[in-house]
């Protein structure tokens, strides 16, 4: 039997020990695929912690028609879209004044070779890492996914393919899209 799976079993018995050897083994990859969707630090957190509550509450009840794996990243990505759904909903309802500003959240720093950061160089970094992070977050949801999930956190399509339920043909095809997309909007920006 798969360890995750003996796992999900013992986690539906009550067994806190499988329950945070799961998340140990877990929460780092589902954390960078969560903050790559969203864009910070907090909410990526939030969202893990979400998704990991999910888990324990539902493993009782898991059926393996797919690897834990699967099931896990599949909690983690419908948590980020509806995230961004309200995200969205709320912006539009209030002014760009009451928007608190994470942006040091997402921020890099480029050094030079003597390990003091270049000014200069950080801040056409930034921009660039600002640019492309904007960019992604604004595709979209069905081709936001695949291009995260397998591009950005190197899962493969049958992987992604499995949690999207779909096809390995459609994930090829969206993240095809997505580059395209990806590739037009950030020519425009003038900084790539």
């Amino acid at each position: 039997m798969d360890e995750d799976l003996a796992a999900i079993y013992a986690i539906g018995e009550g067994d806190e020990t499988s329950f945070l050897d799961l998340t140990r083994k877990y929460r780092e990859p589902v954390f960078r695929l969560a903050y790559r969707y969203v864009g910070n630090h907090s909410d990526a957190a939030w969202l893990v912690e979400e998704a990991f509550t999910k888990v324990y509450l539902n493993a009782a009840k898991f059926k393996p028609r797919s690897s834990v794996k699967s099931w896990l990243y599949t909690i983690v990505a419908n948590g980020c879209r509806d995230f961004l759904r309200r995200e969205k909903r709320y912006r539009s309802m209030s002014s760009l004044a009451d928007e608190p500003g994470e942006r040091e959240d997402r921020r890099r720093s480029v050094a030079v070779s003597d390990g003091i950061p270049n000014p200069a160089e950080s801040a056409v970094e930034n921009e660039r890492f600002d640019a492309m992070q904007a960019a992604i977050q604004s595709l979209p949801e069905k081709l936001q996914f695949p291009f995260i999930f397998c591009v950005l956190e190197s899962h493969s399509h049958d992987d992604a393919a499995e949690v999207l339920s779909t096809s390995r043909k459609t994930v090829e095809s969206r993240i095809y899209r997505a580059r395209k997309l990806l590739q037009a909007m950030l020519v425009k920006t003038e900084l790539f």
